[in-house]
């Protein structure tokens, strides 16, 4: 944004405030990552990936696996082609971490997820635990949104696409927690290159007002008694913070109440009092405004709201489709333990132990192996849902050959069917090529994981003779 365009924010900061920010903007936006925390600890990233990739790296201060980098480009190395890391503007790691998560199994509704960001943070703040709900209402939205969470890993998630206006009434008191990141204008004053701001006409500006509160009361619905809601944007508009806000408060005075996160932030940052036409509930300067110079962000606003009692909601009727009528039949106890026997057996590794303590259900789709959180099944059993839970592998054979996905997660815990490629054959695999010329080391037909001389999961192949087939995703392909 141009200095000019700044000058109807001077008012809400101090002239020394003021020129900070003015500073701030002229600068490029640093590059941030956040770490994978169910796939690798962020002390061992550290360790490892600012050494290996040049990188500079300052700590997010309100996020533990948040990083600023700068250095070689994030986006091409192996490690965020296999879900180690989302890159991530450091001010949108803060609506998840606003949450407390001491609950276990968590029943969570991200209501405008797309393209994923948050809902992958979430996903790590529960330890997959539970189950998050991560809607968009936008159909072009969700392959981004699907992809990003196969990337991630994630197993307690299921996608939806519906308008989040609908949740309040659909399943009213229903959430332990709720996240409605709301479409806006994206004034946060500082974007990267990759996405520029657009100019906001005034009626643009009244519309998107209102339907971010009627987002946010539909969430607050949804939300139960007792339990929490972050609202964010990505702009600093008032029209779509603080006055979406105050519009909550002022519609449910005895039963919202705007939470204080001190806690997270080391440099203070209330929202406004006012916007200079209208003065706000005193609650909404809990909330919490980052300009861009006070951590060298982009502009960003998020409020946690607690919910003190129920409120009245007339239920409409949810669609329903089970998932049986969509071809999936849930697997017998017998054909369950074979899948978890034959990953214990071929690959060493012990999915059972998983399916019991992440609460999952193994559920087949013509031969492929699902995972389906059992918390979707016992509260939204009948929901059309995009995605459901993780594709664990296809049976074929009388075998069982693991998902790229399932291995990027749990590949590490493997202690079979693995092999090494050298140096110089790494990049020929990650080009999509095929491995030729080989003697071979395991059964014909078998599915192994592929590592490099550090370790690092390089994709699945399927042995056939002396040659290994390229089984890597399209989309990761360099």
């Amino acid at each position: 944004m141009n200095p000019e365009g700044l000058d109807k924010y001077r008012s809400f900061l101090s002239a020394v405030e003021f020129e900070q920010l003015l500073q701030a903007v002229q600068h490029p936006l640093p590059t941030a990552i956040r770490v994978n925390t169910l796939k690798i600890a962020v002390d061992d990233a550290r360790r490892t990936w600012p050494a290996w990739y040049g990188w500079q790296v300052q700590p997010v201060a309100f996020c533990d696996a948040g990083w600023q980098v700068s250095g070689e480009p994030i986006a091409q190395t192996l490690e965020h082609k296999m879900g180690f890391y989302y890159i991530q503007d450091a001010a949108s790691m803060l609506p998840a971490e606003m949450f407390g998560f001491e609950q276990d199994a968590p029943l969570v509704l991200d209501m405008a997820a797309s393209p994923g960001g948050k809902t992958t943070h979430l996903a790590c703040k529960m330890g997959d635990r539970g189950l998050v709900v991560a809607n968009d209402a936008s159909g072009p939205r969700i392959p981004p949104l699907r992809f990003k969470l196969q990337d991630w890993g994630a197993m307690n998630a299921v996608v939806t696409t519906y308008p989040g206006e609908r949740f309040g009434s659909w399943f009213p008191e229903t959430f332990d927690k709720v996240l409605l990141d709301a479409p806006c204008s994206g004034e946060s004053l500082r974007t990267a290159e990759r996405r520029k701001m657009q100019p906001v006409s005034a009626n643009e500006r009244q519309a998107l007002h209102w339907q971010q509160v009627g987002l946010l009361v539909s969430a607050f619905q949804a939300l139960k008694p007792g339990g929490e809601m972050v609202y964010a944007t990505c702009s600093l508009a008032p029209e779509e913070d603080e006055a979406v806000l105050d519009a909550l408060l002022k519609r449910y005075p005895h039963r919202a109440t705007v939470e204080p996160v001190d806690r997270l932030l080391p440099t203070p940052a209330p929202a406004l009092a006012s916007d200079g036409e209208r003065v706000f509930h005193p609650q909404v300067q809990r909330a919490v405004r980052l300009w861009p110079h006070l951590y060298d962000t982009s502009g960003f606003f998020a409020a946690l709201v607690r919910k003190h009692g129920p409120v009245d909601v007339q239920p409409s009727d949810v669609p329903a489709r089970p998932l049986e009528s969509a071809g999936f039949a849930p697997m017998s106890q017998p054909e369950t333990a074979s899948v978890c026997d034959h990953l214990l057996q071929v690959y060493g590794f012990d999915f059972q132990a998983v399916v019991e303590q992440q609460a999952l259900v193994l559920w087949e789709h013509k031969a492929s192996v699902y995972a389906v959180p059992e918390r979707f099944l016992a509260h939204f059993a009948g929901l059309p849902c995009v995605m459901t839970g993780m594709r664990v592998g296809e049976q074929s054979g009388g075998g069982f050959a693991p998902s790229h996905e399932f291995v990027a997660r749990f590949g590490t815990q493997f202690t079979g069917c693995r092999l090494t490629l050298a140096d110089d054959q790494v990049q020929a695999w990650l080009g999509g090529r095929d491995l030729r010329g080989l003697e071979p080391q395991h059964p014909l037909g078998a599915t192994i994981l592929l590592e490099d001389e550090s370790g690092r999961f390089l994709g699945l192949g399927k042995v056939q003779g002396n040659r290994i087939r390229n089984l890597l995703p399209r989309r990761l392909v360099y």
